[in-house]
């Protein structure tokens, strides 16, 4: 037995003989199911009784009528590879049901589809009105040999007055995620989806390769296709929440929080209770405010004063809540939860239920060698990767095991830096030498094992490498920081601080010999790192060094700190705009001033608090620290300014807008993902459905974008930056900010439903595709309906704002780090 696995077997029996030690832990079914996986080595048990499939399927039908009974294969043709028939082997109505069958791998690409191919049955509706409807309803029964994870798509079509699918290929599509070898009861709201004529309705199978366990085809059985009315539909656009809603964070509130809430209730009668779960006492009782602000009318309640730890609903007229907790540690269980997303993503690892060890086979040649290279954590559902997305996860991990620590929490500090450990062995042999690093690799695919077949020779396929000195600045600090951080292994700890001083001064010699020019230059990777403005590279180098000042002592480093936030500092707006507010404090992307920064569903909004504050904590005495202590303050009275266009939300806005930025065009399509060109028009409209400042500039709640929506890891990231900022300035304000981006992840929300799977309530199905559904799982996020900036969540499961990233579970570790 290796030293690690001694100690983890040393770990389990400790926590197992004395459960008390799984300390601040008030949800006692995950207690039981946190010990049952051996403490998150492997997967938490699924909990589908608080989904939003569950609560959905609850709801009162006032008409249905069947759309494919599948006694006929009339209206329906196949495309692709393998086929459709009826089968009489089992069927939910009548004697039959529709059989859509494919394979599990192909040896060639097609020109059309996903991965390696589609299996795609279609029905022709003719092109029907379906408005009086609001659902469709199915059943499918998988039979799929030795499949882990099993999906099925769903596919509409209209060609009314709005198309469908829209030009990005978004609206329409439908992932269903299944569980294999039973009957899985269907359905997808639809009460926004253009649907004045109906032309065809799609079941698809996506052909993504062959798991470990998986055989060689995947069957589908696919019977009683219904078109359905019911009560109290969902709304998927909009800030009013439908009705008979109350609208908290599901998850709960801290002792200390600001406690709202938004009520959605007919013959409320001005009045709320709040209830004891397990006595059913009122405990707390308050009126129920009219609130008018710059999104509409609603009414809230605040019960902030209540401060009693325990499990409480919400009563207003005769709708009642889903039970939430307040507790001093609110957000711990959201972190056992996360950890356990971020195992399963775990890359070249078996994960029990989930996959054996997988992506052997990826590889690329540095210097005339081939070497394979898998490990870290998959970048999303697609299973691609991006080393130093898995590097910022470890920096997340390590920032909430430390925040453990200090409250005591001693099972979930030793487990969360046990997770770090992992990613830390990916990001090491990452390093090639001389300051190259094998960086990102794409797939789409459960690979074959063979190195050289065409699933991991194309070039999506291949691991790409280059020396691009921003990566090595950012695994420089996140290197150093381990160092830091680590505490039981002084060899590893030992060599993060040589890797640390070693990639700085790779990333240094470049950044000097090429600037800011080292983002685009020869060896540069397309991923989402090059995105990064000037104004934010700048306070990554700036904060890599206070890093590496904190580790060594070494003073050229702290010069070093103080001199690239020269370059921010530089690019921030300290002049007041002309609007009512006198806005000031955001940030451009360089110089130039004609671009402000912005971040589309990629972020690192929070660099610039990150740099300033670790300045003014190593660096007191430097002649610089009321320069970097202004910009903080000013930093922190923008958002709270800002925040007055999103009452009684707390998601705090995207920012500023001026108007001329689409005119910028390296800048503007640098932060855009999936378009290059041609986006003035698009643009000038969506400004204007934004707030008018002044004559040039506006404000809008959600980023500009277009193909690449979704919204977490954005607000996540800005809400760092407030609780970076508070913290420093002891400002409660800033850290309500903070935490309202938690409270919306979790419910508090227009839709009232937690977007982290598995955590709280009313979680709906995410784009999971192959790793499966998960607890913990968080997707890209929120977006707005086409051109608004108004919120769009409807239940239709597509790439990219409902699909699995774990760009926003770093992000969520590293804000629930400062409560």
């Amino acid at each position: 037995m290796s030293l690690r696995e001694l100690k983890q077997a040393l770990v389990l029996v400790l926590f197992t003989v004395c459960p008390g030690l799984l300390i601040a832990q008030f949800d006692e079914q995950l207690m039981r199911d946190i010990r049952n996986t051996g403490y998150i080595h492997s997967p938490l048990p699924l909990d589908y009784s608080k989904s939003f499939e569950s609560f959905g399927l609850t709801k009162k039908v006032l008409a249905s009528d069947m759309l494919c009974d599948m006694e006929t294969l009339d209206k329906w043709s196949h495309k692709g590879f393998g086929g459709m028939y009826l089968t009489n082997e089992r069927s939910k109505s009548g004697k039959n049901s529709l059989r859509l069958v494919g394979q599990t791998t192909n040896p060639t690409f097609l020109d059309w589809g996903i991965g390696l191919g589609t299996s795609m049955a279609s029905y022709d509706v003719g092109g029907v009105n379906w408005e009086k409807y609001n659902r469709i309803h199915f059943y499918i029964y998988p039979h799929c040999e030795g499949a882990r994870s099993i999906y099925l798509n769903l596919y509409l079509e209209n060609d009314g007055k709005i198309k469908v699918p829209d030009k990005y290929e978004r609206e329409g599509i439908h992932e269903i995620n299944l569980i294999n070898g039973q009957w899985n009861e269907c359905f997808v709201e639809m009460p926004e989806l253009p649907r004045d004529k109906i032309t065809k309705l799609s079941f698809a199978i996506e052909i993504f390769g062959k798991e470990r366990t998986m055989g060689d085809s995947l069957k589908f059985d696919i019977d009683a296709v219904s078109l359905q009315t019911i009560e109290n539909p969902e709304i998927a656009s909009g800030w009013v929440p439908a009705s008979n809603r109350i609208i908290h964070s599901t998850t709960g509130y801290g002792v200390e929080s600001e406690k709202t809430a938004i009520v959605q209730v007919k013959n409320n009668k001005g009045k709320f209770q709040l209830i004891d779960k397990s006595s059913n006492k009122v405990v707390y009782e308050g009126k129920i405010n009219t609130k008018k602000t710059a999104i509409g009318n609603f009414e809230t309640i605040d019960f902030s004063a209540f401060k009693k730890e325990g499990q409480y609903f919400i009563r207003a007229g005769d709708v009642a809540s889903k039970p939430f907790y307040i507790n001093k540690n609110i957000w711990d269980n959201s972190a056992w939860r996360m950890l356990n997303y971020i195992f399963n993503e775990r890359c070249g690892y078996p994960i029990p239920g989930k996959h054996g060890a997988c992506h052997t086979d990826l590889n690329a040649t540095f210097e005339g060698k081939l070497f394979p290279f898998n490990g870290g954590w998959h970048d999303a559902a697609d299973m691609s990767q991006q080393v130093l997305q898995s590097g910022e996860i470890i920096y997340g991990l390590l920032e909430e095991a430390n925040r453990a620590k200090k409250k005591g929490n001693s099972p979930l500090f030793i487990r969360l830096q046990e997770e770090a450990e992992w990613g830390i062995d990916c990001i090491l042999k990452a390093r090639l030498g001389n300051g190259y690093r094998a960086q990102t690799w794409g797939t789409n695919l459960w690979t074959d094992g063979f190195i050289g077949t065409k699933d991991d020779s194309s070039r999506r396929r291949q691991v790409r490498i280059h020396n691009r000195a921003f990566e090595n600045f950012m695994f420089a600090g996140i290197e150093a920081y381990a160092s830091m951080s680590l505490e039981n292994d002084p060899m590893l700890k030992e060599f993060l601080r040589k890797a640390a001083i070693e990639d700085y001064a790779f990333a240094r010699k470049r950044f000097d010999s090429l600037g800011f020019n080292d983002l685009s230059s020869i060896g540069g990777g397309g991923d989402h790192a090059a995105m990064a403005s000037n104004s934010q590279y700048s306070a990554n180098i700036s904060f890599a060094a206070s890093l590496l000042y904190k580790l060594t002592r070494d003073k050229s480093y702290a010069a070093e700190a103080a001199k690239a936030i020269q370059y921010t500092l530089q690019c921030q707006r300290t002049e007041p705009l002309n609007d009512k507010n006198k806005l000031r404090g955001f940030f451009y992307r360089d110089l130039n001033k004609r671009s402000i920064v912005h971040y589309t569903h990629q972020s690192r909004d929070h660099s610039y608090m990150q740099a300033l504050t670790a300045l003014c904590e190593t660096q007191p005495d430097n002649p610089d620290y009321k320069k970097w202590e202004a910009a903080i303050r000013m930093y922190g009275d923008y958002l709270k300014t800002i925040m007055q266009y999103v009452q009684p939300y707390g998601l705090v806005p995207s920012g500023v807008y001026h108007v001329d930025e689409v005119k910028d065009s390296v800048n503007f399509y640098k932060v855009q993902v999936g378009i290059y060109k041609g986006a003035a028009s698009d643009y000038k409209e969506q400004l204007e459905h934004g707030f008018k400042l002044d004559e040039e500039h506006y404000l809008r709640v959600f980023p500009v974008w277009f193909s690449f929506k979704g919204n977490a890891a954005v607000q996540l990231s800005t809400g760092k930056a407030a609780a970076l900022a508070g913290r420093f300035l002891h400002d409660k304000k800033l850290m309500d900010i903070a935490e309202q981006q938690l409270f919306w992840i979790v419910g508090k929300n227009p839709f009232g439903q937690s977007i982290i799977w598995g955590e709280g309530s009313n979680y709906p199905q995410l784009y999971t595709a192959l790793p499966g559904e998960t607890v913990g799982g968080i997707p890209v996020g929120m977006q707005s309906r086409f051109n608004e900036d108004t919120p769009y969540w409807p239940q239709f499961n597509t790439a990219t704002y409902k699909e699995l990233w774990v760009g926003p579970a770093a992000k969520w570790f590293s804000l629930i780090a400062e409560f």
